[in-house]
């Protein structure tokens, strides 16, 4: 495993620059999220990454209090435990109005109804909602300086459409640690490049860079045998 630390410049933030600035962060995560978390010794962000195995996720020996947070399709969902607190974070996606996501997966339900512990957490949100009992619900943008800071436009003139899920959530519960009685580790999986193509909607280099000046734990995959990579090549 490595761990990062290294100082991180905040910039303010004007609140009425954007959507959003109204926001409560604390207030939105529901009490009984809000105590899992504080009593995990880990929070363990696993990415939809191909590369992937089961060996990846059994040698992080997840236990009862470790919450697990998974996004959007959770492609990894069958890899996991429902005895552990899973976290399920959707993105929004605005031109069409739905939650990447939602309705879940047969995994997802699977967690859903042998365990005991699951959450749903709502991220981007632009339109008119509801509150939902039980769900936790972001609007498009979350007031922290990461996010509230993160770059418009990109190269070519095209303009990022905002964070992608996964930082939401890891800019969110990274913040959370700071507020007092939250002393988990946290640490990601699968936040790499071994497989897979990342969509240029987002602005990746800004958030690999967060992640390494963080003291977030990046946890490496295991390396794949010689054949599936040779055949990947090919």
């Amino acid at each position: 495993m490595m761990e990062h630390q290294a100082p991180r410049t905040v910039a303010p933030m004007a609140l009425d620059a954007l959507p959003g600035g109204h926001q409560s962060v604390t207030q939105a995560l529901p009490h009984a999220l809000i105590d899992c978390l504080r009593r995990a010794p880990r929070v363990l962000l696993i990415a939809n990454n191909p590369a992937i195995t089961q060996a990846d996720v059994d040698r992080l020996a997840i236990n009862a209090d470790d919450v697990v947070v998974s996004f959007n399709t959770c492609v990894k969902a069958s890899l996991l435990n429902p005895q552990s607190v899973n976290l399920f974070v959707h993105g929004f996606n605005a031109p069409d109005a739905y939650f990447f996501g939602l309705p879940p997966g047969p995994e997802v339900q699977r967690l859903i109804e042998q365990g005991g512990r699951c959450f749903t957490l709502l991220v981007g949100a632009t339109g008119a909602m509801c509150p939902i009992p039980g769900v936790a619900l972001f609007w498009e943008r979350i007031p922290l300086p990461p996010l509230w800071n993160y770059p418009v436009e990109r190269p070519g003139g095209k303009r990022f459409v905002g964070p992608s899920t996964g930082f939401n959530a890891l800019v969110l519960l990274d913040w959370l640690r700071g507020q007092g009685d939250y002393n988990y580790q946290l640490m990601t999986l699968g936040f790499s490049n071994e497989a897979g193509k990342l969509w240029s909607g987002h602005a990746w280099d800004y958030e690999r860079q967060w992640l390494l000046q963080s003291d977030v734990i990046t946890v490496p995959l295991l390396p794949r045998p010689w054949w599936q990579r040779w055949f990947r090549r090919r």
